[in-house]
């Protein structure tokens, strides 16, 4: 019990508190592309959902061996981009083999795993020195997080698109890209870190 109780505060941690979305940018542009057509929601979170638990996952797994947890964070990166890499191609072997995705889909699972999102939950669990439960809970909240993000950032385009007294000059992505920041900002209160050095 005391394990799922760890990796729900890591996971509530990852999506409330520590938004690895407006807190650090995390996959903001996948939230903002996402944001503006909805329908992709589901699968895009599933998607990101899959390659965030599992990245951190095997890569807390990786990190327990002894040689490679003695070797250079720069190493522990590229370490942990080589095995999303591999998820990806695995899980788009899986997709194209075995379920028949469309091309379509296969770009929107190329954006999913291969953001700075999921890869940033393998560096974040491994900085925090998480166990292997601890490091599910990250990246489902990691997910959660996304989701978070885009209804945000939807709910935002569509109060932008319907609003008349922003001036012309600012409308559409300047307006957006203003929100987000103010979002940002917002988020990056619970940090509990400084903006600015």
């Amino acid at each position: 019990m005391t394990q799922f109780i760890s990796m729900l505060i890591a996971a509530l941690y990852a999506m409330l508190l520590q938004n690895l979305v407006f807190s650090a940018a995390y996959g903001i542009t996948e939230s903002v592309k996402i944001a503006k057509r909805p329908k992709y929601l589901l699968m895009c979170t599933l998607s990101v959902g899959f390659f965030s638990v599992s990245s951190s996952v095997l890569c807390r797994l990786i990190d327990n061996v002894k040689m490679i947890s003695e070797l250079s964070a720069t190493v522990h990166f590229l370490l942990y981009v080589a095995v999303t890499v591999l998820l990806y191609l695995i899980s788009g072997a899986f997709c194209i083999g075995v379920l028949k995705a469309n091309k379509k889909y296969m770009n929107s699972l190329g954006m999913c795993a291969l953001n700075s999102l999921v890869l940033a939950v393998p560096l974040l669990n491994a900085s925090a020195n998480y166990s292997i439960i601890e490091s599910v809970g990250t990246g489902i909240g990691a997910a959660l997080a996304f989701v978070f993000a885009v209804l945000l950032i939807n709910a935002g385009i569509r109060h932008i698109a319907d609003n008349e007294s922003i001036p012309k000059v600012f409308r559409g992505t300047p307006a957006l890209l203003i929100y987000v920041s103010l979002l940002s900002l917002a988020f990056s209160c619970f940090t509990g870190e400084s903006l600015f050095l």
